[in-house]
């Protein structure tokens, strides 16, 4: 029972002291909130607003005024009041230990105080908004006014060189006007954010005007009196052409230079109207234009004059390639007789004589065109230029193929002179062979050397066939070739072989007495020395001694 009572005395003091505890920090909660609407309530909002009175307080200035003065009274003497009685009840409850119904309060307290900053702050952002537009509307509007009076004076004394622009951009200059005292009026009746809209406008249009007067001169000079200009020399140039009767008819510049009349027509509408990138396009198109049409007939006139040069050189090349294949089809009937072609071969120059007959009927055709000048001048230059291009290639198959059917002949000559030197290096390994002093050839190696001695004997038969096979002839020679570079090698291998052998049974005789494997390994390795079987005569020697004495492999070949 004691303890019950102890125990229920000591949660009493817990509870006490926690409640204490919240009680003290919602206090501070509420202090926090205090702050906060001091805050806001010694914010200067009056002294900045007392500095709209440097305007004049007319219109729109006035009516601002009043409405940011009423604004601020509200959040003083009613949100900011209230907030009073709502912070006395917030703490009253938390006095009472209502801590549930004091943050309620705490909580309606945040928003009126969140609310009150709003209005707060929307008027020092309205008034500030005021107070720039009238030091930004003072700084703006004079560029404006200076640049009103520069473009009406450059108008004035230079006229001349605006061309058909000058009275538009004059209207346009002086329409400015109206907006200049509406706008000083308005500053003058306060009004100054409606007066800001009037200097962004003017702002905007003494751009466009700055841009208009500094393209004008130049695209008005291009389009009524230089591209004019230069449409009729263009028409002058078509008609003097005509007279010198070059074939210009493709070019279609009589309807080019009527379509070109009517966009100077337009591009001239579009100037009084000051549509000046309309304008621009036009007098891009008609510059492009009249650009590539002098283009084509400076092309015409240099296709003119090198055109007898190009006939002369496209003749020379077909009558030098025409020759070149009556030659060459007289050249391969008779290099078949001796030698075998292949069907490609041997339809080449038949197949150039069809193509030459085809470019000599083209040639023709364009020198008919010439005379009768039915054809653009760079037109028979092209084709001539084609014709031309392909007789080079044909020169260079002819060339090639010339060099192909020489070369049957020279492949003859080389297999005859690779056939005797074949003999020959045949003949140096049988000296080789016999200054080696073998005990026995073995006999691979005269069944090696017979093989080889067939294989060239058999070129007889392929160089005596009548025609020749050039490419089997060429195929036999490189097989014999290879067949002899491996006798060489195997003869060289056999004499190598047979030396080493005979100086490790003579190094092994030492022992020979004194170990029985020695003696007995020695006796095997003279026997197939003797027998000619040379590389397993060194094997089992070198077997033999290594047992005994590991290493002396090395030392045999050292010495």
């Amino acid at each position: 029972m004691e303890y019950i009572i102890v125990g229920s005395v000591i949660f009493i003091i817990i509870c006490i002291i926690t409640a204490f505890a919240l009680r003290k920090q919602q206090y501070k909660q509420v202090d926090k909130l205090e702050e906060q609407k001091l805050d806001i309530q010694h914010r200067p909002v009056l002294e900045e607003m007392t500095k709209v009175k440097q305007l004049n307080m007319n219109g729109q200035t006035e009516e601002l005024f009043e409405k940011w003065r009423e604004s601020w009274t509200n959040i003083v003497d009613i949100q900011l009041a209230e907030v009073d009685s709502m912070l006395f009840d917030a703490e009253e409850y938390i006095d009472k230990f209502r801590f549930g119904k004091s943050k309620k309060v705490r909580e309606e307290i945040d928003v009126e105080l969140t609310k009150a900053e709003e209005h707060m702050n929307e008027i020092l952002s309205e008034l500030e908004e005021l107070m720039g537009s009238d030091e930004k509307n003072r700084a703006e509007i004079q560029l404006v006014e200076s640049d009103y009076k520069d473009a009406a004076s450059l108008i004035r004394n230079r006229r001349s060189q605006f061309g058909t622009t000058a009275e538009p951009l004059d209207r346009k200059i002086h329409a400015l006007e109206p907006k200049l005292d509406e706008y000083h009026n308005l500053t003058e009746e306060g009004n100054y954010l409606q007066a800001r809209e009037i200097v962004l406008y003017l702002t905007g249009e003494m751009n466009e005007i700055n841009n208009m007067l500094e393209a004008a001169p130049a695209l008005a000079d291009d389009l009524t009196e230089e591209l004019p200009g230069d449409v009729a020399e263009l028409k002058g140039a078509c008609k003097e052409m005509d007279e010198q009767r070059y074939p210009i008819h493709h070019l279609n510049l009589e309807d080019i230079c009527l379509e070109l009349e009517v966009k100077l027509k337009e591009a001239e509408k579009h100037l009084v109207r000051l549509e000046l990138t309309e304008a621009e396009d036009i007098r891009i198109h008609i510059q492009q234009t009249v650009d590539q049409a002098f283009t084509d007939l400076e092309d015409e006139v240099n296709a003119r004059s090198s055109l007898p040069e190009k006939q002369e050189q496209v003749k020379n090349l077909l009558d030098t390639a025409n020759t070149r294949n009556q030659e060459l089809l007289r050249e391969m009937d008779y290099v078949r007789q001796g030698y075998q072609l292949d069907q490609k071969e041997i339809d080449l120059p038949k197949e150039k004589e069809k193509q030459l007959k085809e470019l000599s009927h083209s040639f023709e055709f364009q020198t008919k065109q010439l005379e009768k000048q039915l054809e653009p001048y760079t037109g028979v230059l092209k084709e001539l230029s084609q014709i031309e291009s392909q007789l080079l290639v044909i020169n260079e198959e002819h060339s090639k193929y010339a060099s192909e059917l020489e070369q049957l002949r020279s492949d003859e000559m080389s297999a005859r002179e690779q056939q005797e030197y074949q003999i020959k290096t045949v003949r140096e390994q049988e000296k080789t062979v016999d200054g080696a002093n073998l005990p026995k050839i073995p006999e691979f190696w005269f069944l090696e050397r017979k093989d080889i001695i067939r294989q060239i004997e058999a070129l007889d038969s392929y160089l005596a066939e009548r025609p020749m096979n050039m490419k089997a002839i060429n195929q036999h020679t490189l097989t014999t070739e290879k067949m002899i570079e491996t006798f060489a090698a195997n003869t060289e291998e056999m004499i190598q072989a047979a030396e080493q052998a005979e100086k490790v049974i003579q190094y092994g005789n030492r022992y020979r007495s004194r170990h029985e494997t020695v003696y007995i390994g020695l006796n095997e390795a003279e026997l197939m020395f003797r027998n000619g079987d040379y590389q397993n005569a060194l094997e089992q020697a070198a077997e033999s001694i290594e047992k005994i004495e590991p290493g002396a492999l090395k030392k045999i070949d050292a010495l």
